[in-house]
């Protein structure tokens, strides 16, 4: 019983990333390389909002 289980598991792992890779990749094609770009530097942007350290004051 415990292998039927596993097997089970095993398989809704591969069906699950099988299924995340194609809805990625339709994703992917559909919303184009710009766009990504353009997400990207929003996120790197949302993401880098600590206060950095002003270099050019501490030498004075």
């Amino acid at each position: 019983m415990a292998t039927l289980r596993n097997r089970f598991f095993v398989e809704g792992i591969v069906l699950g990333g099988m299924c995340g890779i194609v809805l990625g990749s339709l994703i992917a094609f559909q919303v184009g390389n710009e766009r990504v770009t353009a997400a990207r530097r929003i996120v790197e942007r949302a993401v880098r909002r600590q206060q950095t350290v002003p270099f050019e004051l501490i030498r004075q």
